[in-house]
């Protein structure tokens, strides 16, 4: 039993004591612990590889759940829509408990397996979803705030959508936007000579719609972000609860109702609003594609402001969940209010007002 303790000493002190300029300081330490490791006592002196062996096991049980859950979204459609957000989780789970490098094999790994599952085209797909993983687990070990994350995942989602697209504009002669807004102007068509077979075709018919096809193809890249930054959220989300339900140490978001965006969001905005006046509603120049699509992201910004601020009042009140259910209808029904209520609360902060006059 104390065989091994023997030699590791007899080792150590005869590496420290050596001429030896091969053996530094630094590795005298290294090999003093690997042969005082309750392993190597309990084997005379032995190592045992028994963390690598747990490397490689825990790793291959990640790439299975990893190959089984995008075999799930891939194969059956209704609940794979809901499975695809939880398919980075083995990723994250193994970078929490393992180094990066590790984690960078088993996200090779991953991605092998996935391509015997789904083919080659399937590989952008799981690049993808490792990558969403693995940034994920860098931010919890670097110690990072969820909203950091959300934006982090947020903008992998989003770097991946548009190397997909611009592959398959490049490599398959396939461009997502023209056959989506090809599809739009059929159905246009079809609408068109509907109407028309029943008379009630109006006469500025054709105005309002290229106006509307023209507002469509314009906010493309603020859709873009916008649907980049909630599915972040949902990845985020899923992940983690369900990280932390097995044990791994998560942080939780904060209530939705203590959500409160910078004042400096006003001042961009006014800023923008302001610079439309002066530069005009020229359509075909590149400030319009840039003043619009700020519009929508700021505007709907100050949506998701207004609805924390509507939940903030309801959870003041101490009022019933139904209620907060019926309310979060009508703001979004009445969305251009629940705007102006958001861009309120984030210029004079209503929310102050609410909490003094409980107190009062």
């Amino acid at each position: 039993m104390f065989l091994g303790e023997i030699l590791g000493t007899a080792l150590w002190f005869w590496c420290l004591h050596s001429n030896r300029d091969t053996i530094r300081g630094g590795h005298l330490d290294e090999i003093y612990r690997i042969f005082h490791t309750d392993d190597v006592l309990r084997t005379g002196g032995i190592p045992i590889m028994q963390d690598n062996a747990r490397k490689l096991t825990y790793g291959a049980m990640m790439i299975a759940l990893f190959a089984v859950l995008l075999a799930v979204s891939l194969y059956i459609p209704l609940f794979g829509s809901v499975s695809m957000f939880f398919i980075p989780l083995p990723i994250l789970l193994y970078r929490l408990r393992y180094d990066r490098r590790a984690s960078l094999l088993v996200a090779v790994a991953a991605i092998l397996v996935s391509s015997l599952l789904g083919g080659l085209l399937y590989i952008p797909v799981a690049i993808s979803l490792v990558l969403i993983g693995f940034v994920m687990g860098e931010t919890i070990q670097t110690g990072k705030s969820k909203f950091y994350t959300v934006m982090a995942v947020s903008l992998t989602v989003l770097i991946s959508m548009v190397v997909t697209y611009v592959g398959g504009v490049l490599f398959f002669e396939f461009n997502a936007i023209d056959t989506m807004m090809d599809t739009f102007q059929e159905a246009q068509q079809r609408l068109k000579d509907f109407l028309s077979g029943l008379g009630a075709l109006p006469k500025d018919y054709e105005k309002i719609t290229s106006d509307a096809f023209l507002y469509y193809r314009s906010t493309i890249p603020s859709m873009v972000i916008l649907g980049s930054v909630f599915a972040g959220y949902l990845f985020v989300a899923a992940s983690f609860y369900t990280a932390g339900r097995v044990g791994a140490k998560i942080q939780k978001f904060p209530p939705f109702r203590e959500m409160k965006l910078p004042f400096m969001t006003i001042v961009v905005y006014a800023v923008i609003i302001l610079s439309s006046l002066l530069m005009g509603n020229d359509t075909t120049s590149t400030y319009y594609l840039f003043y619009i699509n700020a519009v929508v992201i700021l505007r709907f910004a100050f949506l998701l402001q207004g609805l924390s601020l509507i939940y903030y009042f309801l959870n003041e009140r101490k009022l019933p969940r139904f209620i907060t259910i019926i309310t979060t209808v009508f703001a979004i029904m009445l969305n251009p209010i629940t705007i102006m209520l958001g861009t309120l609360d984030t210029a004079i902060n209503i929310r102050a007002w609410i909490g003094k006059d409980k107190v009062n």
